[in-house]
């Protein structure tokens, strides 16, 4: 039974690359290999001591009638049909083990800076970890 909840502070936001970039290392985005934009959290990016814990809410923005597949570790995840100026149901967490890559793949092709909140937006995502002790 899940039991006591602590909230810990928000990682991010961090803002999308292009799929392939020195930062991601391969090309991971189903929609535009090599060319779409990818917003990526690494083992690095969370530097908790715990080794499971879970996500409780996320904050997503991208270019206006985009979508966006999230993969955890490689692996297809969920879909999110509006990628823009959208939010995750804290209802549903989604649970991460340490050392756990989670990607948002955009099937919107990168762009160049600069960037602006209406015509040429650079996707970003928060996200808010928290460590469930069971009870």
């Amino acid at each position: 039974m899940l039991g006591v909840s602590q909230k810990l502070k928000p990682v991010g936001p961090k803002f999308g690359v292009q799929d392939g970039s020195a930062t991601i290392g391969q090309n991971i985005n189903p929609y535009l290999p090599g060319t779409g934009w990818v917003v990526q959290f690494g083992a690095a990016d969370f530097a908790l001591p715990q080794t499971e814990y879970e996500i409780w809410h996320i904050a997503l923005d991208g270019p206006i009638g985009s979508s966006a597949q999230i993969f955890i570790g490689g692996v297809a995840w969920d879909y999110v049909l509006t990628a823009w100026s959208n939010a995750w149901d804290p209802a549903q967490p989604m649970y991460l083990r340490s050392g756990q890559v989670l990607s948002f793949c955009w099937n919107f092709a990168f762009t160049s800076p600069p960037y602006n909140r209406t015509s040429n937006v650079q996707p970003q995502v928060t996200l808010w970890p928290q460590l469930v002790e069971e009870t």
